[in-house]
């Protein structure tokens, strides 16, 4: 016999989910912003964080650009999205990392850094971004200027 469960009990086995927002920021010399964490083991990423209760995407990747930069550029649309299947770190949520157009600065635009989270920033051509972000961070570069060139938006699965 199969019984419906109480909405309570329903909602709490459903999966978990960690989101975060990020925005890929360019200069008008094609430079990409990069900031180094100092909380983290993989270091070099795009400006972001996890959202806040109740925050959409975009609000929470402008408002952690912000906070973390002082640059505040509009999410002028969604290029790539990461999903991560839950591992011990994240115990048993999954991860969504939706990646917004930040848009373009002119060049030589300074950042101030957000110091309790990030230890450095750079403006990196692309090529040098890739060496400097780990493989899936590399892969959602890659897959954010596909989208910016008109290509579909991608879903990539780490």
């Amino acid at each position: 016999m199969n019984k419906l469960l109480p909405k309570a009990e329903w909602l709490a086995s459903l999966p978990q989910v960690v989101a975060v927002g990020s925005m890929l920021v360019t200069d008008e010399d094609g430079l990409v912003l990069l900031v180094k964490a100092n909380y983290a083991p993989y270091g070099w990423q795009f400006p972001g964080g996890m959202l806040d209760l109740g925050e959409y995407p975009q609000v929470g990747a402008e408002r952690e650009l912000a906070e973390e930069t002082g640059l505040n550029c509009p999410a002028a649309g969604l290029l790539a999205v990461m999903w991560h299947i839950p591992k011990e770190s994240t115990g048993p949520r999954s991860v969504v990392q939706f990646l917004f157009d930040g848009g373009q600065v002119p060049a030589g635009t300074s950042v101030h850094l957000q110091e309790s989270e990030l230890s450095e920033a750079r403006w990196v051509r692309s090529a040098e971004a890739m060496t400097l972000l780990d493989d899936k961070r590399g892969a959602w570069l890659e897959a954010a200027l596909r989208a910016q060139q008109g290509e579909p938006v991608h879903v990539l699965a780490r």
